[in-house]
């Protein structure tokens, strides 16, 4: 047997190629490494506040009628998104090959304005209605029953029958055909303590008209602003207004006490300060229910490469819906939440375009429901398009777009994540950014469909401005197309752009 003989002029050669191809693979990958930034940041400049202003104006439009959950013209502003997200090749992730996630969703239409009117009796024994204009007075019922009541207001507190706690506003009370008056949420308020879960029950809006019909209620006021809140089960016979200050102050005048003193003595000793006011009034509805209703979720991804790490998904979402139409008072859902949907498709469509290979897979989640109830993302929660252990983290954008900073914010589970969006602002943005992390459980009515996710045990971050630069119009008209700043806007845009990319790339994620 031969044994091959190397001579040094032989090693020496040899060490020359292997230096050559070392050299060659690492000049290589340098030009793959610069082509790749190029093209990223090629993309990341095509993020504009033009095309956002463009599409904040499309989904405010009239034609979309607030974009209520389940009506027709949610339906098409839903369909506006998927097109959009076809056309930038996304693929689509819902059902049957579709974008669209559905599910049942019965809802109401508001047909006008409806009334209220305080009884005025006078000394000649004539009565005199005064009568409030909507919004400022009061809000119609956005999920009210159908018709007309005149009857005597009993002032009950928060509403809250709770024998296992022993507090009862209704206890001693008869509102049997009555019009109750009530306040939100509950007498325990730290909802970071233990002893709130006893009581987050009873602070669904849902709970309070349940409550309110299971006594008998023929009326219900709630003291819940002015503004629009379809956020309550509907009660067929059941007539549900919103009132703002103004109605509100003349059914406590000459009764000697105030709403707020009556709910500090009440939050003090847990004790109802429930009564009959004495005060008539007549309210009105004019609705149309809806029980065959079906609502959905927008639903495209871009599908990771790696033939491991493709299964892992990053989501992220905002909710789609807004408030609707009470009969003339359109809320177009500007800030709430067109910006955190226009967000996510400046995003989608830079990462899609650019043609940027993703390790893992991305999921954008655009929400029906939430402002019914967070119904869209329950019914994710509920029936996963991926496994949650193979989910990175949910992202939520809610009412991101009116402001000149940043904040992003992480459960304990996952606040390393919070480091590529802080690096993505230090190196290509430069907007003040608040960074924190979400410490210890909260125990309150989830309000947002972040909450959803982190109480489901998905890791969640949400993304949101800061310093707000224009007035924030919470369910109101006001919230248009023009409540935003849409230079944030970009920034929050191009901030997720380059975050994923790194988050989808990363060998490692840092939790």
């Amino acid at each position: 047997m031969s044994i091959p003989v190397t001579t040094p002029a032989m090693r020496k050669g040899t060490k020359r190629f292997i230096t050559l191809l070392t050299a060659v693979i690492f000049s290589a990958l340098t030009i793959a490494q610069n082509a790749d930034n190029q093209l990223m940041f090629k993309y990341f400049h095509s993020i504009n506040s033009e095309e956002i202003c463009d599409w904040m104006t499309e989904l405010c439009s009239p034609k979309y009628n607030g974009r209520l959950a389940g009506t027709p013209e949610y339906l098409e502003a839903a369909g506006w998104v998927a097109e959009n997200l076809k056309e930038w090749g996304v693929k689509p992730a819902g059902d049957n090959g579709s974008f669209c996630q559905w599910f049942d969703h019965p809802y109401t239409v508001v047909n006008d304005m409806g009334a209220l009117q305080l009884h005025l009796p006078q000394k000649d024994g004539t009565t005199i209605l005064k009568s409030y204009t909507a919004p400022a007075g009061y809000y119609p019922g956005m999920n009210s029953g159908n018709g007309e009541i005149t009857a005597e207001i009993v002032y009950v507190g928060y509403g809250v029958t709770a024998p296992e706690l022993n507090y009862d506003d209704y206890k001693g009370i008869d509102v049997s055909g009555k019009i109750v008056l009530m306040n939100r949420d509950v007498p325990y308020k730290d909802a970071r303590n233990p002893e709130y879960g006893k009581w987050v029950r009873y602070c669904y809006h849902q709970y309070k008209v349940e409550n309110a019909a299971a006594h008998g209620a023929a009326g219900m006021l709630y003291i819940d602003g002015n503004s629009a809140n379809p956020n309550i089960s509907f009660i067929k016979d059941l007539i549900v207004i919103g009132i703002g200050p103004e109605p509100l102050e003349d059914i406590f005048a000459g009764l000697n006490n105030k709403n707020e003193t009556l709910l500090s003595q009440i939050d003090k000793s847990f004790r109802p300060a429930s009564f009959a006011t004495g005060k008539t009034v007549t309210m009105k509805a004019n609705t149309t229910r809806h029980p065959e209703g079906r609502t959905c979720n927008v639903v495209g991804m871009i599908e990771g490469t790696d033939t491991l790490l493709k299964d892992e998904v990053i989501i992220i979402g905002a909710h789609l819906d807004a408030v609707g139409n009470a009969g003339g008072l359109l809320v177009p859902g500007g800030l709430d939440n067109a910006s955190g949907v226009v967000d996510i498709l400046a995003a989608a469509k830079a990462l899609a375009s650019s043609g940027i290979k993703l390790k893992r897979s991305v999921l954008f989640l655009l929400i029906g429901g939430e402002e019914v109830g967070l119904l869209g993302s329950k019914f994710y929660t509920q029936n996963p398009l991926f496994p949650k252990e193979k989910t990175v983290a949910y992202i939520n954008l809610d009412m991101v777009g009116n402001g000149t900073g940043l904040a992003v914010s992480a459960a304990e589970s996952c606040a390393g994540l919070t480091e590529y969006f802080k690096r993505a602002n230090e190196s290509y943005i430069h907007r003040p950014i608040r960074v924190s992390t979400s410490r210890g459980v909260y125990y309150g009515r989830p309000r947002s469909d972040g909450l959803v996710f982190l109480a489901d045990g998905f890791r969640t971050m949400s993304i949101s401005t800061t310093d707000a630069v224009k007035p924030v119009f919470y369910h109101l008209p006001g919230d248009d197309a023009t409540a935003v700043t849409p230079g944030i806007m970009e920034d929050v845009a191009g901030m997720i752009y380059l975050a994923l990319i790194e988050m989808a790339n990363a060998g490692e994620l840092s939790y």
